[in-house]
């Protein structure tokens, strides 16, 4: 009837000399020299986003075990050995990971890293996240200031929920490419998620500011700025879609729903509690 506590003590044993090694060979990572802030700015990121990875698959491995421990017999072995074997795979990818060159050493050619972003976003597509998440971390492993990974690995953050881990990587994509619409859309994006109409709109903004005939830019800033009852931005973005396509068949749909908001004037006067000129 124990047959369940070997497997246990064999996990909990790996995850305390596991987390040992990560919390002792992590502040390797602060000694080394930075030349700009950034750079700094990037290492910190990426040593997060490592430590979040490892505390999140330590947590995912204690679920199991917990499940597991209701079943008996070598099949409970058998899961309990896969979960250390993991964790062990986790420790050496963290080793592979930590000696990969830093921004002041050798950094990957553009080709090989649009080759892993295009693995990374395959992974992604294709539902296997963990996949995803280890291309995204090896870009940048190699080159610390790709803004494309960051934004890449936040969307991949955003798809699974975790909006927190999602937030860190999109906001340090923005300050490494503060123009960029892609990231901005981005935020947006897990603004919405999060239901914050009002600052998705400010991202939004920004991105058609950018790339203003884009339709999927115009549509979101549209939507958003009819949820947040913002008219003026509504208006506008009504502007941009019939100016770059007059035939889109969303324009009804957006004036309809634009019908609804009240004027810009009469919505000023109920703010200031001015009275109505009519009658």
């Amino acid at each position: 009837m124990w047959v369940w506590f070997i497997p246990l003590v064999l996990l909990v044993a790996s995850l305390v000399v596991a987390g040992a090694i990560l919390l002792r060979k992590v502040p390797e990572l602060r000694v080394m020299e930075t030349s700009s802030a950034a750079e700094e700015r990037a290492r910190h990121v990426k040593e997060t986003i490592i430590m979040q990875r490892f505390d999140r698959l330590k947590r995912e491995k204690l679920g199991k075990v917990g499940k597991m421990a209701t079943d008996a017999g070598s099949g409970a072995l058998k899961i309990g050995r896969r979960a250390v074997q993991r964790l062990y795979r986790l420790e050496q990818y963290y080793q592979k990971v930590k000696r990969a060159p830093e921004a002041g050493g050798k950094a990957a050619d553009p080709a090989t890293v649009e080759r892993l972003l295009e693995e990374a976003e395959g992974f992604a597509r294709a539902g296997e996240p963990i996949q995803a998440e280890k291309k995204y971390i090896e870009v940048i492993s190699h080159n610390p200031k790709t803004a494309a990974a960051y934004e890449g690995l936040g969307n991949l953050y955003l798809d699974l929920k975790h909006y927190d881990q999602s937030r860190e990587a999109l906001s340090f994509a923005l300050r490494l490419s503060p123009g960029d619409a892609s990231v901005h859309m981005s935020l947006a994006d897990l603004d919405l998620a999060e239901g914050k109409a009002h600052a998705a709109l400010a991202h939004l903004r920004e991105s058609v500011e950018k790339r203003p005939n884009n339709p999927k830019y115009l549509d979101r800033y549209i939507e958003t700025a009819l949820a947040a009852k913002e008219r003026k931005d509504a208006e506008k973005g009504i502007a941009s879609l019939k100016a770059s396509n007059p035939d889109n068949q969303k324009i009804p749909v957006f004036e309809s729903g634009l019908s609804t908001l009240p004027e810009a004037e009469a919505l000023g006067r109920s703010l200031t509690g001015e009275p109505s000129q009519e009658g």
